[in-house]
Formats: structure tokens, sequence, C-alpha cells
């Protein structure tokens, strides 16, 4: 039977997170913003219900996508903006199609995301009244997500988008560029061959414009002239003057001179970022001085690489549009919550002395509540007309021809639980570990053993992490009790931890899900533990004891206090019976 997900499994803290674990990458869920610096990825706070929420999920597998393909140095090699678009449009190309191989649910939210970037307007065909950069430009955005990722937005779009282009640019341009896309762009190994191809486009297209005046000479016509790209006069010549130096210098490093195929059009495999060969390809021959130039102007190819006004980029539309949204879904609320999970905390080999207390505290709530479970499974009785016994103190129903009489039992078995116990220990707790620790090896070990029961137990702050398992889900608790001697020190990442919890509960799909916090005081981020509480409520049911403060009674609802080895039994049992619902 497929499992059909709650809300607060499709809520986007618990998805985003369980993206970036599933990705491999960090994610750090904010009020407001959207950006990423190649290693994290912020996410703004939607409301679970938005609209743009697969939009946000397809903006995340993206810029996973990056972090995980992409190097980010090969940019920085681009000599012109239009090469520098282009090569980040055929990156975006590449590592969408590994992460949707690798993850093929991202599709969707990857398509929504286009279809969103497309329905703002963002994506239009071009115009003739456009430069030719931008024409060329949108040309392959639309061509390359159309052909190479099957986005059907963009799929009618190609055709339209030619018809602008084949009156700007020469038809052999279209021959070359129709040949090297088929050849390099299904077989794109890194980045830096990302780069070697949108030279190659740019050299195509010089090509494509040699062979035309070549060809016009040839016949005996005059040589048509382009008209004249302003300010070229006194900066064409020394940025391609700059370019072929550039060109001549790498090449002579590159070592690829012998190569077989012409360096201009073949992607090679990557080579070490800080080998100048990456630049021994289709670009090193574009700005050679070689271009139809005259003195009344520049070709089409010297114009493109000079032009400096491109569409912008929509990945900075789509972050301003998600975070726009998120500051009016969250009413100016702002706050993060990372969701980074650390290693494994705990010591396996910790001194089990100080848990002793703990330990003789669990065997006495383990035998009560054991005895209170298997003494009789619960039922509830109604009356019937018919049936096997008769309900004596109701026979005189019969006098006024009520015949329900008859007693029938219905038993109701106690649905599968899952329990995430949760030890804060930050600095604040130095002097109250050891109860802690106790209280939570106590109840972790009469939870374990209660029949359709299970646990898991986390600590907060974690080890490289806001919080890090000690006991994962069905992992036996005895022969890990050395886990459960932790040390204080750090913050209070009460937030992190519980989205954590939540995260781990949704996925074990019980019937109830419990969750119970163990700490001493204030949490590093108030705000963010309210909207974790709010967005849980309803699905899990968390508790919190508190030692030796009662600051937790701010942040939940059901709560105690401990303030000694001594009160954990009736603290602990008290938590306990209502978690298992016993009527005490």
């Amino acid at each position: 039977m497929r499992h059909q997900k709650t809300a607060l499994e499709r809520a986007l803290p618990i998805v985003a997170a369980a993206y970036g674990e599933q990705f491999g990458v960090r994610v750090v869920l904010s009020g407001s913003d959207a950006c990423t610096n190649g290693q994290t990825i912020v996410l703004p706070m939607l409301d679970s219900l938005s609209e743009l929420k697969d939009v946000l999920f397809g903006y995340l597998a993206h810029e996973s996508a990056h972090i995980r393909d992409s190097d980010f140095t090969t940019l920085s090699r681009c000599r012109s903006a239009i090469e520098r678009n282009l090569t980040n449009l055929i990156e975006d190309i590449r590592i969408e199609g590994l992460i949707q191989d690798a993850f093929p649910g991202t599709r969707f939210t990857l398509t929504a995301m286009e279809e969103y970037i497309h329905a703002q307007g963002w994506t239009p065909v071009p115009s003739s009244e456009e430069n030719e950069a931008s024409q060329l430009f949108r040309y392959l955005y639309h061509r390359l997500y159309g052909e190479y990722l099957s986005r059907e937005v963009y799929q009618p779009l190609i055709t339209a988008s030619r018809q602008v282009v084949e009156q700007t640019f020469p038809a052999g341009f279209f021959v070359r560029l129709d040949g090297l896309l088929g050849k390099y762009m299904t077989n794109l190994q890194c980045s830096d061959d990302c780069l070697k191809v949108a030279r190659a486009i740019l050299k195509a297209l010089k090509d494509a414009e040699d062979e035309k005046q070549q060809q016009q000479t040839d016949s005996g016509e005059a040589p048509q002239q382009d008209k004249p790209f302003q300010g070229e006069s006194s900066g064409g010549s020394g940025s391609q003057d700059a370019d072929a130096n550039e060109s001549t210098s790498e090449n002579q490093g590159a070592g690829e001179s012998d190569s077989p195929e012409d360096p201009a059009t073949a992607p090679s495999s990557c080579t070490d970022p800080a080998n100048p060969s990456v630049s021994s390809d289709p670009g090193d021959n574009s700005t050679d001085g070689t271009m139809d130039q005259s003195s009344n102007g520049a070709s089409t190819h010297d114009r493109i690489l000079q032009e400096t006004d491109l569409p912008e980029d929509t990945a900075n539309q789509l972050r301003d549009a998600l975070s726009s949204q998120a500051r009016k879904d969250q009413s100016g609320q702002h706050f993060q919550i990372d969701s980074a999970v650390g290693e494994l905390g705990g010591n396996d080999r910790g001194d089990n002395g100080q848990l002793q207390a703990g330990i003789l505290t669990s065997s006495a709530i383990r035998s009560r509540l054991i005895g209170l479970l298997q003494a009789q499974t619960r039922q509830s009785q109604r009356l019937h007309i018919r049936g096997r016994r008769v309900d004596g103190r109701r026979l005189s129903r019969l006098a006024s021809g009520d015949a329900r009489v008859f007693i029938q039992r219905d038993e109701t078995s106690r649905p599968e639980t899952s329990v995430h116990v949760l030890l804060d220990c930050s600095g604040s707790m130095q002097h109250q570990q050891e109860i802690a620790n106790q209280a939570t090896v106590s109840l972790a070990l009469a939870i374990s053993t209660i029949p359709k029961c299970d646990i898991a137990v986390s600590m907060f702050p974690g080890n490289g992490g806001s919080v890090s398992p000690m006991i994962r889900r069905g992992q036996p608790v005895r022969p890990n009790l050395g886990r459960f001697c932790v040390d204080s020190g750090g913050g209070t990442p009460l937030a992190e931890a519980m989205l954590y919890a939540a995260r781990e509960l949704t996925a074990s799909h019980k019937a109830r899900q419990v969750m119970i916090v163990i700490t001493d005081g204030d949490p590093n981020n108030p705000q963010a533990v309210n909207y974790l509480n709010g967005l849980i409520k309803g699905h899990i049911d968390t508790y919190a004891i508190g030692i030796g403060s009662p600051a937790v009674k701010r942040f939940f609802e059901n709560w105690c206090v401990i303030s000694d080895v001594s009160q954990l039994q009736s603290a602990l049992f008290s938590i306990a019976s209502n978690v298992l619902e016993l009527d005490m």
C-alpha cells in the first residue's frame, strides 16, 4: 500500500532539509533570503501552501547541482560578457541533466522552476530590436533547454527564436552550430568543457562570417559592411590585441598544438583548474585579430564580443522573486534554521557509572508501564439490540420499548508509536548535564522495551552540526549506554534539533509520533522554535523536561521540571504516561 504523505511531510522545512541531506549539501532556512556561496544554500521561508513551493525546490535542486558538480573558477576565465553568459547557460544544462539522472524526482521541480521563469516574462523570444548578443543568447536558451533537457515550455519557442536570429546571422553559422551542439552537448564532462563549447559557438560565428565574405569576394561582389558598433573605433582593436596576447600565452603553455582534432571545437576531459591548458580551445582563436573590420565598423562577431547589455541572469531574478514572496508570507519575520546534521554523538566507551541513577529509575518505570500495558488492551463498550451479554442495569429500558440491553465490546489496539528524545548538552548545562544524561537514558531504556514503541535519541549541539544522532531508530539502547555520557559546550540550537527530530519522525510513518525535549533554558532562536512548534502541532506530540529551570513553559504546553535525581521517577513517569495515553 502506498504511503500517503501527511501535511507535515510536505511542509517546506521538512522537505528542504530532506533534499539537502539527499543531495549532500548544507541548507539553511531563512526568513527571506535566497542565495548560495558555493557551499551552503540559503532558502527563504515560504508558506507551506505557497504556489511557489515547487519552484523553490527546483531552485534548491539547481543550486545543489552546482555545488555537487560545478567548478566555480571556470567563469573567472571568460573574456567577454557573452562568453560568460553562454558558459553559464551550457553549465546549467549540464548540471541539471546530472542531478536529474541521479535524482529523477528533481525533473518535476526543475521543470516547474523553468515554467515559472518563462511565465514571468524573463525568457522571451528574441526581438530584432535587441542587440545581436542578446538575440543569440535567447535563441540558445530556448534551444538548449528545449532540446537537451526536454523543457516543454521552450520547445515551441525554438522555431520562433530561430526565425529572428536567421535574419541577423549568416546561414553558415547555423550549419556549424548544429554540428558542434550535436557532437558535444551530450558529452560534457566538466565546467571547463562548457567554456570550450561557448568559445566554439563564437568561433563558429566568426568562421561563418569569414566564409560569407570570401564567397562575396570570389563572386566579385562588394563585401557588405555591418553597422558600426558605437565606441568601437577606440576600444575594439585594443580588446582584440589583449585577447590575442592572452590566447597566445595560454596556447604556449597548453602543449596541445599536436592535437589531431581542431582544438577550437573539441571539449576535452577535465583537468586541474589551475592548469592553463583549459584555454587551449575555441576561444583562443576567436579573438586573434583576423575579424572583418574596416574603418566604417566591426563584424557581428566583434560587436557580440564587445556587448555588455545582455539579458539578466534568470537565477538572480528568481532569487529576488522568492525572497519577495517570503517577506509577504512571513510578515517581516526573520530567523534562520540550519538543517546541517553532525556526526554520531556520544562516546561508545563512555563511563556508565554516572548513569546508574537513571538506569535504576528506568527499571521502576519500565515495570510499571509494562504491567499496565499487559493487564488489558483498552476496550470501549456500547449497548446493542442483540448480543450474548445482558447489562442488568439496563433491563428497565425494555418496558419503554428500548431493546438496547446487550453489551458489545470494541477492542482498540494501541497505535504504533515513534519517540524522539532531544538532549540539550549546551554550555549552560554544565552543572546539570549529569541529571539530563540520567533522565535521557532512563526514558530511552523504558520506552525501548514497551511493545509497539521505538525510540531515537539525539543531542544538540552536535558534532560538526547543530544536532547529532546518538541512538538511531532501530538501534538497541542498552549496548550503547556509553553514548549518553555527553559533556556540555556550545549554544542551544533547539530549533535545528526540533527540525531534525520532526523530519526523522515523519520518516518513521508510525501512527503516533512523539518528541521529548530535555533542556535547561532558553534556545538560541526563540522565534524559530515557535515557528517549528506551530509547524508540527497536530502532527507530533511534544513534551519538555526542564532541568533546573521552568523556562520550557514558554515554548511547550506539556512540560515538567526536575532539579534532582530523586525527582526523576515521578517526573519521567508523568511524561511517559502522557506519551502512551495511560490512565494513571
